[in-house]
């Protein structure tokens, strides 16, 4: 039996703001929840789910547009019906991370955090309540850290990156300072504010790739319809829904090189 344990950090906001004074529903990317996850499910990996308030996620209705999914039914046809599994694997009925952060045992755990893309993470794992204001959630940074200072894998894709910010600072430096990494292109963020075929209705107010770069992160991007997956110590970050099918094949590698290692050091 595979004891291998992955924690899936999904938000549950159904908004996000506008610097307009605006917002736009937003919600939790199906192709950068369920194509990571497929490849660890298959492998037998146990998943759970945690989420800010202990409420389950939305899924965003855009992320249904087969323009996401290369115009493949048969590919959006399957990961909703991998969507259904993850509800009965308990994505319907998250953990509330303060809970999870006050049992250690529990916590230590896991083996691996992984936090989806959508807009939704801005909203409420970044910030507390971006609805409301900047400040950053501390939760989702000792959530972090704990898989940082362990050496634990941790992934993210798209929006989903700009969670890494809520992370701490040791000494005087962000714990993944000068780290390389990717999220959601400026480019991709242009095309969904301002071209009349994707109008949101208004323009963020801060977006991930500026996010990770004043914090100190070393951000990548490719053109849009390329796919990037970037892997630096513990990190393995991916930039849009394209690449995330590839994050889910290189975590799936990711992970047995950790257990590989981690069963070395016993």
């Amino acid at each position: 039996m595979n004891k291998v344990k992955i924690l899936v950090y999904i938000s549950s906001a159904t908004q996000v703001p506008h610097r307009e004074g605006t917002s736009h529903e937003a919600g939790v990317f199906l192709g950068e929840l369920v194509e990571p996850l497929m490849p660890l499910y298959k492998a037998g990996y146990h998943i759970d789910f945690v989420s800010p308030d202990g409420n389950t996620c939305t899924i965003d209705k855009a992320s249904f547009n087969l323009m996401y999914w290369q115009f493949s039914t048969r590919r959006l046809n399957a990961s909703k019906a991998f969507l259904e599994t993850l509800n009965h694997l308990g994505m319907n009925k998250p953990m509330k991370l303060s809970d999870l952060l006050q049992n250690d045992i529990l916590l230590h755990s896991y083996d691996v955090l992984f936090i989806p893309g959508g807009h939704a993470p801005m909203t409420d794992v970044l910030h507390v309540n971006w609805m409301k204001g900047n400040e950053y959630n501390k939760e989702t940074g000792n959530l972090l850290l704990h898989f940082h200072q362990n050496n634990k894998p941790t992934a993210t894709i798209c929006h989903g990156g700009a969670a890494l910010a809520a992370a701490p600072d040791i000494n005087g430096h962000w714990v993944y300072d000068k780290y390389r990494m990717t999220c959601v292109s400026m480019l991709a963020e242009k095309l969904v504010e301002d071209v009349p075929f994707f109008n949101s209705g208004g323009h963020l107010p801060d977006y991930p790739v500026l996010i990770l770069e004043r914090r100190g992160g070393v951000v990548e991007n490719v053109i849009l319809g390329k796919t990037l997956v970037i892997e630096d110590r513990e990190l393995i970050t991916a930039q849009d829904p394209t690449s995330a099918a590839e994050l889910g094949k290189q975590l799936l590698a990711k992970i047995e090189k950790y257990l590989a290692l981690k069963k070395d050091q016993q």
